[in-house]
């Protein structure tokens, strides 16, 4: 009987685990936990459709972090001009990511390395197969990498490219000292950026800065001043999508829906990323319980480049609301995978 105690491995030892590993940072650990629990979850208990829906949220949370840690290794060496080991971190952000965000930045990336290497491929979430084209390691063997000797505009150059809208220009005149505090922020040194993006504010404020600045505090645990700068960067500029996005992406944290919805309506109104906005719209009714608001929310995404994410969310939200046949067509027409 002791024994097993010590070592039972049913769904809440697993989903215990699993959370403790998710709380600890060891996202790739949590996820098996969290797989293990699933599977041995019985479906049929009362609970059991609950407790799976749980055991799922928490391996998305997981699967993002994975997903942004190696959204980073590719930027670093795409920097390093390190190209092959790029495409493998975005290949592996891309069946990760369940986030909206991270996904389109590291489709961005994908077409930011495609103009350094023409021949690269890639293949999005759950859809690689053998008849796509070969695997990472197929390609990457007719890479050659040399010294490209790039230099700290370069980087900065190939880290503003994939930005949304006309912000890639709008950062790039911001000049070399802007350009140096952003290099800064993304290797890590706060500081350094944080003093050279406040000293260019005193100059005149800009929505960019502001919004630079605001990612800093949140990164240093700071989301009230977070809060405060972004508002500050959308009552100058209420277009920039990045502050749109980022304060949606800030009160949806902190379980502030009423307030996101009109943000988001708003987006998807004047066409500031709509197909994200829309997906963080669907998330939202399917979080509150309005299953359907959420099926209709997905339904209209089907015909965007989200569509196959899309697609899973339904799916789950039609077997859930016993609509059996409409979800398996619905997975038939848009989960078949890329062959």
């Amino acid at each position: 009987m002791l024994f097993s105690k010590l070592f039972r491995k049913d769904a809440a030892s697993c989903l215990e685990k699993g959370e403790k590993l998710l709380a600890a940072g060891r996202f790739a650990e949590a996820r098996l936990a969290l797989e293990d629990a699933l599977e041995r979850l019985d479906a049929n208990s009362p609970e059991g459709a609950t407790t799976a829906a749980v055991i799922r949220e928490k391996m998305v949370v997981a699967g993002n972090r994975l997903a942004e840690m190696n959204l980073q290794e590719a930027e670093h060496c795409l920097m390093s001009g390190e190209f092959a080991k790029a495409e493998e971190h975005l290949n592996l952000t891309l069946d990760l990511a369940d986030d909206v965000t991270i996904r389109d930045k590291a489709v961005k990336s994908f077409a930011l390395l495609e103009k350094q290497i023409p021949h690269v491929h890639h293949h999005e979430k759950k859809g690689g197969c053998g008849g796509c084209g070969g695997s990472t390691s197929q390609h990457s063997e007719n890479i050659e990498i040399g010294d490209d000797g790039l230099n700290d505009m370069d980087r900065f150059e190939l880290l503003v490219r994939p930005l949304p809208g006309d912000l890639p220009e709008r950062y790039a005149d911001l000049g070399e000292e802007f350009a140096v505090g952003y290099l800064a922020a993304h290797g890590g040194d706060q500081m350094t950026a944080e003093k050279v993006f406040e000293r260019l504010l005193a100059s005149g404020e800009s929505d960019i800065l502001l919004y630079e600045l605001a990612i800093l505090s949140h990164q240093g645990g700071d989301g009230r001043r977070c809060e405060t700068l972004l508002r500050r960067a959308f009552a100058l500029n209420d277009a920039n999508p990045l502050c749109n996005l980022s304060l949606v992406q800030l009160l949806t944290e902190n379980g502030r829906f009423t307030e996101a919805v009109p943000l988001l309506e708003r987006m998807v109104e004047r066409n500031i990323l709509p197909d994200q906005a829309g997906m963080f719209l669907g998330e939202i009714y399917r979080v509150q319980g309005e299953s359907d608001r959420a099926i209709a929310q997905f339904s209209q995404l089907l015909s965007t480049p989200l569509k196959r994410e899309a697609a899973e969310r339904l799916v789950g939200l039609l077997e859930a609301t016993g609509r059996s046949q409409e979800a398996a067509l619905v997975a038939k027409q848009y989960l078949k995978g890329c062959c």
